[in-house]
């Protein structure tokens, strides 16, 4: 498939991940730090931030693999826990070849199969399936013309208020009208959020999956609830604008700052999610906007969004609970949703009775 970083967004190549990874496995928690100083020079969140859990992943696999390697007897006990922590396989190789005058006696000491050891493997695993859900859902990157670019929406977290951000961008070989009428029916209540139904539903989000343009979920309307869970949780958001015509998209929120709360709920029960905040506020933007063709594909679009999100108290527990509970879901669903959208409006998506 044809890729292009000035249209697309950067993307790490095959290689480039396979040398993220080998860092990270050989060198641990100082090769995730250098494949933070590497990705960084990027100058792109989204860049820096899957370099990290690329490397993560490569030091949770040395964990593994000497964790295996070390119970069936292939390695000898060469290197202390502390040293497998903090510098991965290269403790381990350098203990095993008796390579003494490179690391003090005191990390290459008996690493045995104990219950330190079955906590920090059950630790890398799942560090693993982390590290893997981010970097799936960082796949689709904005371009840095697009980062920089508003969309609609953008102005409801004012200047200077301090806010986490996720935005992703996907081309996509079909007319932006096409891309708009599916995307304009997403909605728990509408055609779902064409991402992954099962897990969607094993977390009681009562949504169905719908590939097929329904007349009756047309024309998006300024007001509307969008429903991510039905009531009584009533997670969702409620759009402010909306644009019908080039470029397609539109703009919502949930604030509990000015929507209405627990005490004044809407007719159906609609509600900022508020958590154990003060005020708990984000923003999910849309946009489609036609670009200039190819060769292959004359007619194309680009589907962006961006989502802001803003807290109080704004300290680090609570921004840990937002970008690796609230954040992991968002991006790899996300992701999902961008996938499945270029497939319905490029017609490649094959979908049974059930899913019109």
């Amino acid at each position: 498939m044809s890729y292009d970083v000035r249209v697309d967004g950067y993307r790490y190549n095959r290689f480039q991940q396979f040398l993220f990874l080998l860092v990270g496995f050989c060198l641990g928690w100082i090769g995730v730090l250098i494949d933070w100083a590497i990705a960084h020079r990027k100058r792109m969140m989204e860049c820096s931030a899957e370099g990290i859990w690329i490397g993560i992943i490569g030091w949770a696999t040395s964990v593994v693999c000497w964790f295996v390697l070390t119970a069936v007897g292939v390695l000898e006990p060469s290197a202390n826990i502390i040293a497998i922590i903090v510098f991965g396989a290269l403790p381990v190789v350098l203990g095993y070849f008796g390579i003494m005058c490179a690391l003090p006696d005191t990390i290459l000491v008996t690493a045995l199969i104990d219950g330190w050891a079955i906590a920090l493997l059950v630790i890398a695993i799942l560090f693993i399936f982390l590290a893997d859900m981010w970097v799936y859902g960082l796949r689709h990157k904005m371009t840095l013309k697009e980062k920089i670019a508003p969309i609609i929406g953008d102005d409801w977290i004012k200047p200077g208020e301090k806010h986490l951000r996720y935005d992703a961008a996907i081309t996509i070989n079909a007319p932006a009208e096409k891309v708009w009428a599916y995307v304009q029916q997403s909605g728990q209540t509408k055609a779902g959020w064409y991402s992954f139904q099962w897990l969607e539903r094993l977390f009681t989000f009562d949504i169905r999956n719908h590939y097929d343009i329904h007349p009756e979920w047309q024309g998006l309307q300024v007001g509307e609830f969008q429903w991510f869970h039905q009531a009584p949780l009533s997670i969702g958001e409620w759009v402010t604008q909306v644009s019908h015509k080039e470029p397609y998209g539109w703009a919502a929120h949930s604030d509990t700052a000015t929507d209405p709360g627990y005490k004044n709920p809407g007719p159906n029960q609609e509600k900022a999610l508020k958590l154990w905040f003060k005020r708990f506020c984000w923003t999910w933007n849309w946009e489609i906007r036609t670009i200039e063709g190819s060769d292959k594909h004359p007619v194309r679009c680009r589907l962006r969004w961006r989502c802001d999100c803003t807290f109080e108290r704004y300290h680090r527990l609570n921004k840990y609970f937002v970008v690796f509970i609230l954040g992991t879901a968002s991006v790899v669903m996300g992701r999902r949703y961008m996938d499945i959208m270029k497939k319905l409006s490029e017609g490649r998506l094959r979908y049974p009775a059930s899913k019109k």
